[in-house]
């Protein structure tokens, strides 16, 4: 189960427990049914409960404007996971896997690990909307579908290359600024300005702050910090990594978000991690991988062909992706900015 995303917790708000359009089932009101089996009312109140006092004991304020636009969001995140979970639920008793045996007591120890004691896992468990015996199941489950999942040679050295900042590697890194504008012209009196400077870093900050359209710029000068190739969009990417430490563009760099002036400040070549050194690491993190991507393959077969039913005001399709399927664990941008993965 993963995680609540950082984008939701910085932006959570009032969670309302009392909720109109609910369903109910033998006197029991319910807001969702999986295959038949119930979500109660209950159940998701105490849960969405958990997770409210869980975030306001680390200080978040859930008075904002900010807060309250994020409610249904949060709650369709909460609802998929307790849908994820009946899911699992389902299969694990379908298959007849066993919650106690070796191999999920020790997965489930593991986990366990990570918390200085008890009552910090507890805690949580309410953080993710999540029980214990959520975690055996989705542990029991996983084990079973992936017991066979191999890697190769080939794969091992494969997710090593893809992975080196895991390894003590590091991928090729520009740092830089930028002023964006609308028009090539705006772009090239920069320019014209820019060469004439004798403090460049202190004037191109400056200057961003100024005239750049990008909405952070008047705080952040425009400085984009360090990327690694595939940040950015590849206009903007090649011409920034083309470019020499301490130089300005030369010409305006077109993008879909306008002209750009760019301000190389560093670079930094690639590093290469030792891959004997790490070998046996980067296998077992490679297995892992495998495994967790044959269980989402699973998964997401398992929530195409099941039958979900949501009380009315509850369906969370607009709002979320599918329920989460990966194992529990532990771990803003302006249109105006060139990134390519915003």
């Amino acid at each position: 189960m993963k995680k609540f995303r950082a984008s939701l917790v910085a932006g959570v708000l009032v969670l309302a427990l009392s909720l109109t359009g609910c369903s109910s089932l033998g006197g029991e009101k319910w807001v969702a049914k999986v295959n038949g089996d119930t979500i109660s009312l209950t159940d998701y109140n105490t849960r969405t409960a958990d997770v409210q006092k869980a975030y306001e004991q680390q200080g978040m304020s859930f008075d904002s404007e900010q807060g309250k636009s994020s409610l249904k969001q949060i709650q369709g995140e909460i609802l998929n996971s307790m849908i994820g979970s009946v899911l699992v639920s389902q299969d694990v008793k379908k298959q007849g896997l066993d919650l106690e045996s070796t191999e999920v007591k020790t997965a489930e120890d593991n986990i366990k690990k990570q918390f200085q004691d008890d009552t910090q896992y507890q805690d949580w468990l309410k953080q993710q909307a999540m029980t214990a015996d959520d975690v055996k199941r989705y542990l029991a489950l996983s084990n079973y579908v992936t017991k066979d999942v191999k890697v190769t040679d080939g794969e091992i050295k494969q997710y090593f290359d893809s992975n080196q900042d895991k390894y003590g590697g590091q991928a090729e890194q520009v740092k830089a600024s930028h002023i964006l504008v609308k028009t090539e012209e705006e772009a090239n009196a920069i320019i014209a300005q820019l060469q004439k400077s004798t403090n460049l870093s202190t004037d191109f900050a400056q200057l961003a702050k100024e005239k750049s359209t990008e909405p952070g710029a008047a705080d952040s000068g425009g400085q984009l910090g360090y990327f690694a190739a595939g940040s950015m969009v590849p206009e903007f990417e090649k011409a920034a990594f083309a470019q020499k430490v301490g130089t300005i563009s030369t010409t305006p760099v077109k993008t879909d978000f306008g002209y750009h002036v760019i301000f190389v400040e560093d670079h930094k070549q690639a590093v290469k991690a030792d891959f004997t050194k790490v070998k046996d690491q980067v296998a077992s993190d490679a297995l892992n991988n495998a495994k967790g991507l044959k269980f989402e393959t699973y998964f997401n077969d398992l929530n195409q062909k099941a039958t979900i039913e949501y009380a009315s005001g509850y369906n969370p399709q607009d709002l979320t992706s599918t329920p989460s399927t990966s194992t529990p664990s532990t771990g803003t941008s302006s249109t105006a900015t060139p990134s390519k993965n915003p």
